[in-house]
């Protein structure tokens, strides 16, 4: 019995030393609340990130403005075309024949206008002859050197001749009416055939071809989209909260996913007045100082914009 109790105080301590041991771990035990989580890489405080694509503000339609079928067709998507040149051409129809015919018309009106001249010269000197004749008369009328019959036909002589002049420069006024018409019909034809020839109207890049030889389609569909390599620019997404100090002319390097590590120098040149409502991003437009070679329209880029000038 006396060893029992010389135990239960060596027993006592030892429960006393576990619990003491207990509470000590609980204590250098970090809470969930206050443990340290490794914090991940921060953007510098003067750039923000952000994603977008390379695209063109400039593009244009090429359209015919008559329905037609396509005749021939010159160039293809990817091509690099200068202004004013021949894309497709529309097939003609009977415009061709009503050009002909217009044509001769014009030709048949300037000859005709060419013989005129060549008979006004002649009555214009007949008149001339029998005016002077006809001066001449009276004079030797007053002396009764003739009679008065001839003097009647030498007046006589005059008018006439005055008349058929008069009566030819009318003539050869309607005739350059009629060569104006004439003119005015085959330039009329002229340009509808122009429009049947499908051009382009700037220096640019041919993104799509929408339509093949021997289609048939209506006033203006269109056939052609051509982009300004010009007016090419990223429009990048940047969320909101790093929205706030973007200001146009700011400095950006931009990297394009098809050129791996190469970065393209850029400066905001347009920052948009409305942000997306659903993934709260505001749009900006970031101009390229040396655009890619070659060039992909709608490839993904991420942009870096310095958020202070230079």
């Amino acid at each position: 019995m006396a060893c029992c109790n010389k135990k239960r105080p060596v027993l006592v301590g030892a429960v006393i030393l576990i619990v003491i041991a207990y509470i000590t771990s609980l204590l250098d035990t970090p809470s969930p609340k206050t443990a340290k989580v490794p914090s991940e890489k921060q953007t510098p405080s003067n750039q923000v990130n952000g994603v977008g694509t390379l695209e063109a503000k400039e593009v244009i339609t090429i359209s015919p403005k008559n329905a037609s079928t396509v005749g021939t067709v010159y160039v293809d998507e990817g091509d690099h075309v200068a202004k004013g040149a021949r894309l497709a051409q529309m097939e003609l129809s009977d415009l061709a024949g009503v050009q002909l015919q217009n044509s001769a018309m014009v030709e048949k009106s300037r000859s005709q206008l060419a013989s005129q001249k060549a008979a006004i010269e002649d009555l214009s000197a007949k008149k001339t002859l029998a005016d002077t004749t006809l001066a001449r008369y009276k004079n030797l009328s007053k002396g009764g050197f003739v009679t008065q019959a001839e003097l009647d036909t030498a007046t006589a002589s005059a008018k006439s001749a005055n008349a058929a002049l008069i009566s030819a420069q009318e003539a050869l006024k309607q005739s350059q009416h009629e060569i104006q018409r004439a003119v005015g019909s085959l330039d009329s034809v002229n340009a509808t055939i122009r429009d049947y020839s499908l051009r382009s109207p700037i220096d640019g890049i041919i993104l799509s071809r929408e339509a093949e030889a021997g289609s048939t389609i209506g006033a203006g569909t269109p056939v052609f989209k051509i982009a300004n390599p010009k007016s090419v620019w990223v429009r990048a997404y940047i969320d909101e909260r790093q929205s706030a100090e973007l200001r146009v002319g700011q400095n950006a390097i931009v990297t394009l996913r098809s050129t791996g590590e190469k970065q393209y120098r850029g400066i905001v040149r347009r920052i948009g007045v409305v942000s997306d409502r659903i993934t709260e991003e505001r749009l900006v437009y970031i101009t390229l100082d040396t655009l890619p070679e070659p060039l992909y329209l709608g490839e993904q880029a991420e942009v870096q914009i310095n958020l202070t000038h230079d």
